[in-house]
């Protein structure tokens, strides 16, 4: 499909047309309207705009008053992840959407920090215009507020903390600074002389390839496999050495587990071998 022409809004109000076609398996007006709090009108002119760019992926279900998947279904604005249905939902929050759509989804959410955009404004400024931030920054080793001056160059989401990913000029390296840990008190102190180029970690890939405990049972060991979209009994998955730590710690390989059952999968020898040193 040429995209061209096509604008971020229309872009993004076809993702959410495929996005329920696909994981709920029908889409019609009321679900734009509730989402987008536009008028039925408006959500029937998107709807049919987006019947023109992808006239092969729905059809008009008169039962179900709305529009289903057709066989050929293919997402050409979403990613086709089940994460974009969760995330959809919860815009306003499990229980509204529940009332909306009665989708009985629900996501459970991590405790953390409600973090101000007036924190992040200034990270976000900083890494695009490349330039140095000093920043009052607070950790488990010094816990009172501290003055860093840093150049950060990415900001990471674990799955459980936001983190920035910085040059440190007191470490004289590179560092992850948790996000809700600064104070929020800044001054831009000119041009950043070290970006993200310089930063070994962050240019250098690993493979993180997991399988499941062999001491798992034969039956057992292939339904880890099918959780995990294995092939040949293995998964590889593509990490940057910066961010090797967070993926062991999400994925619960940081510690050993003494029943096969509560261990589920390991990281393959060799792999280990590659991503030790870039753990702590």
């Amino acid at each position: 499909m040429d995209r061209a022409g096509i604008s971020y809004q229309a872009a993004e109000h076809y993702r959410i047309i495929e996005i329920f076609a696909q994981w709920e398996g029908r889409i019609n007006t009321t679900y734009l309207q509730n989402i987008l709090q536009i008028s039925r009108q408006k959500a029937s002119e998107i709807v049919g705009r987006y019947q023109q760019q992808a006239p092969d992926n729905l059809i008009y279900d008169a039962s179900a008053k709305g529009y289903r998947p057709t066989a050929d279904f293919q997402p050409h604005f979403a990613q086709g992840h089940i994460d974009e249905y969760g995330q959809l939902l919860a815009r306003s929050g499990c229980t509204d959407y529940l009332s909306i759509f009665e989708t009985g989804f629900c996501q459970l959410e991590a405790p953390l920090r409600n973090i101000s955009a007036s924190l992040v404004q200034p990270i976000i400024r900083a890494i695009r215009d490349r330039l140095r931030l000093d920043i009052g920054y607070t950790s488990l080793s010094s816990p009172e507020y501290e003055s860093r001056i840093i150049s950060p160059h990415c900001l990471v989401f674990d799955g459980i903390r936001w983190h920035v990913r910085a040059y440190c000029e007191k470490n004289g390296d590179y560092r992850d600074f948790v996000l809700s840990r600064f104070n929020g008190e800044f001054e831009f102190e000119g041009a950043a002389m070290f970006g993200s180029e310089q930063d070994h970690r962050w240019q250098t890939w690993l493979e993180l390839v997991i399988q499941p405990d062999p001491r798992l049972t034969p039956e057992k060991r292939r339904l880890i496999e099918l959780d995990y979209q294995m092939n040949n009994g293995q998964r590889s998955i593509p990490v940057r050495a910066a961010l090797a730590m967070y993926l062991v710690q999400r994925l619960r390989l940081d510690h050993y587990q003494n029943s096969p059952e509560a261990q589920q999968i390991i990281v393959e020898p060799e792999s280990w071998k590659q991503i030790q040193p870039y753990l702590p």
